[in-house]
């Protein structure tokens, strides 16, 4: 399965999200050099399974990869988050700069646009999809590398990490 960018393996986990909203796991870990995220979201039922890795370029830019590493959910996954306490809900927000740029210039406050795109209300420029339920991975531990996909990511990671310069926590 191929490795995309961050923005496009959010775009697919929003098309995918978007058919089941509310009913997705997700899983949070540290990456083992523990400055980057990984982050294991899947329908628990249906499947996918997809890992984003990322890590904060900047307060205001994340940088990273994904992709998706099986068809299906088997036991392994399962038993990820078995023990795990829920921590909340994971959502990710779609925004369309023009149409938000429209509504703003019409009058409409930033604040309830968010607040109609937490209710449902669409074309505003601002989606939203509440995948589900969100967990923080036990002891601060990376994810354990299970398949093939995952492996090519964690070795994609690195070489971008490497290309930007990036060999510790404040490098």
């Amino acid at each position: 399965m191929a490795i995309k960018s961050l923005q496009e393996i959010l775009r697919d986990i929003l098309k995918d999200g978007r058919k089941s909203p509310g009913e997705w796991k997700t899983l949070l870990a540290p990456t083992s050099d523990r400055f980057g995220s990984d982050l294991l979201l899947f329908h628990p039922t249906t499947g996918p399974i997809y890992q984003v890795r990322a890590y904060e370029k900047n307060p205001f830019q994340m940088t990273g990869m994904g992709t998706r590493i099986a068809r299906d959910v088997d036991e392994d996954f399962l038993n990820l988050i078995k023990t795990q306490r829920s921590r909340g809900n994971l959502g990710i927000l779609d925004l369309n700069y023009r149409i938000l740029r429209e509504a703003i210039n019409d009058g409409a406050k930033l604040d309830q646009l968010f607040l109609n795109a937490l209710k449902g209300t669409k074309d505003q420029g601002i989606d939203f999809v509440n995948l589900g339920d969100a967990f923080r991975s036990r002891g601060q531990r990376p994810l354990p590398l299970l398949t093939d996909s995952q492996k090519k990511l964690d070795k994609e990671y690195k070489r971008l990490l490497k290309r930007e310069g990036k060999t510790s926590m404040y490098g």
